[in-house]
C-alpha cells in the first residue's frame, strides 16, 4: 500500500514538473537566414536591392507573421513575394504585396521554414526643386536606422511572441564623401566656409562650381575668397535687378492696358 502511494506521489510530482516546464519554458528563438542577396550596413540612396529570407524557429503559439520594411516598391515587381502559399495565407491578398508591412496567417508550420523575398528601392535623402530659377537640393536629416526587415511572430490576439527580429541599414548620398574630402582640402578657411554654406543650403551646383574654380590652377594674385564673394554679390544683385525690372515691366503693361481700355 505504501509503495502504491509512493508511486502515485512520484507520478504526480513528475506531471507537475512537466507542466511547470511547459509553462515556464520561453518561446523558441526566431531565426532569420538571408539565403539570397546581401544586406550591408549602408546603401546608396535610390539603390534597388533584392533579398530572400527564410524564417524558422517560430513558437508553436504563432498564428501570424508580420513583416515590414523601409524599402519602397519599384514598378517592375511587387515589394514582397511569397513563393509558397501552401503553409501561409497573405492577409489582404495579393493587393497587399506592395505595402511596406504585410501579415501572413500561418496555416501550418513547415519544417523548412517560411520563405519571403523583398525587392525594393532604398529611400532617397535628396530631392531637387527649382525656386525662382535657382536649383535647390533638399536633404532629409535622418540617414540611419532604416529597416531591411522587421519580423514579428504574433498569437491569435496579435500579441507579440518572443522577440522581434530586425535588420537595419544607413543611407549614403553618392559622391558626398568625395565632395567633403575635396572641401576639407581647401586651405582658405573663408573660401571653405562659403562653399560649405552654399552646399548646406542646397546650392550644390554652385558649391561644386566654386570648388572646381578653387582647385583649378591660377596665376592671378587676386584673392580667391574676394573673387568668390564678388561673384556671389553680383549674382544676388542680378536677381534683385531682375525682380525689380520684372515688377516695372508688369506695372507698365498694366498702365498700357488701363490706357487702352480708357479709350
Amino acid at each position: 500500500m505504501l509503495q502504491r502511494k509512493s508511486a502515485l506521489l512520484c507520478m504526480t510530482l513528475a506531471a507537475l514538473g512537466l507542466l511547470f516546464l511547459a509553462v515556464c519554458t520561453p518561446c523558441a528563438a526566431m531565426n532569420i537566414e538571408v539565403t539570397d542577396g546581401t544586406l550591408p550596413d549602408s546603401q546608396d540612396e535610390a539603390a534597388t536591392i533584392t533579398y530572400t529570407i527564410v524564417i524558422t524557429g517560430l513558437p508553436v503559439q504563432a498564428e501570424y507573421l508580420e513583416i515590414s520594411t523601409d524599402l519602397i516598391p519599384v514598378s517592375d515587381s511587387t515589394l514582397w513575394t511569397v513563393p509558397d502559399t501552401t503553409y501561409v495565407e497573405i492577409e489582404g491578398g495579393e493587393d497587399s504585396l506592395n505595402d511596406q508591412k504585410i501579415t501572413l496567417k500561418i496555416l501550418e508550420y513547415p519544417d523548412q521554414g517560411i520563405t519571403v523575398t523583398c525587392s525594393g528601392r532604398v529611400p532617397s535623402l535628396t530631392s531637387v526643386e527649382t525656386v525662382d530659377g535657382v536649383v535647390i537640393t533638399k536633404r532629409v536629416e535622418q540617414s540611419t536606422g532604416y529597416i531591411y526587415y522587421h519580423v514579428r511572430a504574433l498569437d491569435e490576439n496579435n500579441d507579440l511572441l518572443g522577440t522581434a527580429a530586425t535588420e537595419t541599414f544607413s543611407i549614403t548620398i553618392p559622391g558626398e564623401d568625395v565632395f567633403k574630402e575635396r572641401l576639407n582640402a581647401v586651405s582658405d578657411t573663408d573660401m571653405r566656409a562659403i562653399i560649405d554654406d552654399l552646399y548646406s543650403k542646397g546650392l550644390t551646383d554652385e558649391a561644386g562650381d566654386l570648388l572646381d574654380y578653387w582647385e583649378a590652377p591660377k596665376e592671378s594674385t587676386v584673392s580667391l575668397t574676394m573673387t568668390a564673394i564678388a561673384a556671389i554679390v553680383l549674382m544676388i544683385i542680378g536677381l534683385v535687378v531682375g525682380v525689380i525690372f520684372g515688377q516695372i515691366r508688369a506695372r507698365n503693361m498694366q498702365d498700357f492696358e488701363d490706357d487702352y481700355r480708357g479709350r
